[in-house]
Order: structure tokens, then sequence, then C-alpha cells
């Protein structure tokens, strides 16, 4: 099993991202579409009502914030 994932970046750069970093990435993804889905207008007609406390979106948010920067600091470019 590899432990890293080569990344094209629009710049002709290499990124490694490690797979933990990868790992967290994906599950940031299906975070992000579970709040998608959360969200969606589930009746026609009827008032867009989202079931989700202030709190509990403020936490997903912040979740995903960390989420996202440990994957940034992950990454370790290197020119090709």
């Amino acid at each position: 099993m590899q432990s890293t994932n080569p990344v094209a970046h629009p710049t002709s750069c290499c990124c490694s991202l490690p797979a933990g970093a990868l790992q967290v990435l994906t599950q940031t993804r299906d975070q992000l579409r579970l709040l998608a889905q959360l969200t969606e207008p589930h009746g026609e007609g009827g008032p867009d009502v989202v079931y989700l406390s202030a709190q509990a979106l403020a936490d997903c948010f912040d979740r995903l914030a960390d989420d996202l920067e440990r994957i940034v600091e992950a990454v370790s470019p290197s020119r090709v």
C-alpha cells in the first residue's frame, strides 16, 4: 500500500499527499456532502427548514476547517 499520492498542481508542481491527509480530505468531502444533503429542501412548496442547531452547524464548519488545515500542513510541495 502506498503512503503518498501525487497530486497535480496547476503550476507544474507536484505535491506529495500523505495517506493520512488523503483520508482526512476524503472524510472532509463526505462531511460536506452530508451537510449539503441536510440542507436540501425536502418537500415541494414547503418552507426550507434546516434541522440543525446553530451550534451544531458551527461545530461542523469548525471541524472541517481544522481538517483542511491539517491537510494543507501535510502537503509537501516538490518540483517536477
